[in-house]
């Protein structure tokens, strides 16, 4: 009896660890990528998925017309709309940025490597998913993925990162940035500009969405770089 009670309580801890995971640390080890939170950053400690900002009466759960920019949203329901639900909110130790990170359950970008003309499109057609920044930018026909004429037009409207820097922080193949448009709303009463960064490989993109004050907006590439090794492709 006392060996049956030993198992048990050490398969109920083990339960328990599994269970304290953040959705963090369950995302990425879901989709084989390593994860080191970058020590300038405090990540959340969520569990489930989280809305970014605070749900209230007066800030409800967005509709799916203000999902996709069809219909007016304001406040807190804003920034739900924009994002969705999101995996981890990181703060920075400066109070001037927060860093919402999406990371998708597989696989879902790429397959557009036909249209590229040069190296730095093949990897973007290839590794990105257009989908997702088609969404952040409201761009284009609502409720449909994008398009090929949809891909052509959004690289245009990316910042492509040399594939080499993707490699040496992430070992990912592709990497872009993109501004965000907040529309005169203001995240947490403080951030009001943002931006996006998609980081790919194989058809598995994350993204890291920066949101910044008016001043702190000109440190973006240094908040980037602080991701450094944060993620690891396998």
């Amino acid at each position: 009896m006392k060996r049956i009670a030993v198992i048990l309580t050490v398969l109920l801890a083990g339960v328990q660890i599994i269970s304290a995971q953040t959705a963090f640390e369950d995302a990425v080890k879901r989709v084989g990528i390593l994860l080191n939170v970058p020590i300038s950053f405090h990540s959340s400690e969520n569990s489930e998925l989280i809305s970014p900002a605070a749900v209230t009466e007066g800030s409800p759960i967005p509709d799916i017309a203000q999902q996709y920019g069809l219909k007016p949203a304001h406040g807190n329901t804003f920034f739900n709309a924009y994002f969705g639900l999101v995996t981890a909110v990181l703060e920075h130790s400066d109070g001037e940025c927060i860093v919402l990170a999406s990371i998708p359950p597989g696989k879902g970008g790429g397959g557009f490597g036909y249209l590229a003309k040069d190296s730095l499109q093949e990897a973007a057609f290839e590794h990105l998913f257009f989908g997702r920044i088609k969404h952040d930018f409201r761009y284009g026909k609502p409720f449909s993925g994008a398009s090929e004429v949809d891909v052509l037009e959004l690289y245009s409207m990316l910042n492509m990162y040399p594939s080499e820097k993707a490699g040496d922080m992430f070992k990912a193949e592709a990497m872009a940035g993109y501004p965000l448009n907040f529309r005169g709303n203001v995240f947490k009463g403080n951030y009001t500009r943002g931006r996006g960064v998609a980081i790919g490989k194989d058809g598995l993109c994350i993204f890291l969405y920066f949101l910044m004050t008016d001043e702190s907006v000109f440190n973006f590439e240094t908040y980037l770089e602080e991701f450094d090794g944060a993620f690891v492709f396998e």
